[in-house]
């Protein structure tokens, strides 16, 4: 059945090394004090194991207003806008941002999966990933872990 919804306006993506992508607008949110997030769709390769092939696949990311920009010409009146829950990050949030992944066990202690959390979810026990944080790729390597997910409670996006 054919989504009557249109489809996302293409936006400019800058990456930190000063290149320029085009991504998918899926939605914006504002803070209570004005701040914009941007929910954008890159394509990019991914291995399948399976079938040692190699697909494309959507990875979607929160951006700035500094990383997510808009085309010329392009309309945004369509997009989904929602307000933010949490305040809009300060500077030294933003350098510290990490994550916390938690190993799930059974009664007899074996590993039967993970979680990843944001670093402040208060969901995430203290002593997750040994009470440290980690950086996005170790996040990232964990969530690629059999049974491993992403929290529920805290939104991780990555």
């Amino acid at each position: 059945m054919p989504s009557s919804l249109p489809p996302p306006p293409p936006v400019l993506v800058v990456l930190p090394d000063g290149q320029e992508l085009r991504g998918l607008l899926h939605a914006r949110g504002q803070f209570p004090r004005g701040g914009w997030m941007y929910w954008v769709g890159l394509a990019m390769w991914a291995d399948v194991p399976e079938t040692e092939a190699v697909e494309p696949r959507e990875y979607r990311v929160w951006l700035t207003a500094d990383q997510a920009r808009p085309l010329p010409g392009v309309s945004y009146a369509a997009v989904p806008t929602h307000p933010l829950k949490r305040e809009e990050p300060t500077v030294e949030a933003a350098d510290r941002w990490a994550w916390k992944v938690q190993v799930i066990t059974d009664r007899e202690g074996r590993r039967r999966g993970l979680v990843v959390h944001v670093w402040d979810c208060p969901e995430a026990p203290a002593d997750a990933a040994d009470g440290g944080e980690v950086d996005v790729f170790t996040a990232l390597e964990a969530l690629r872990s059999p049974g491993a997910v992403a929290c529920s409670e805290c939104d991780v996006v990555l």
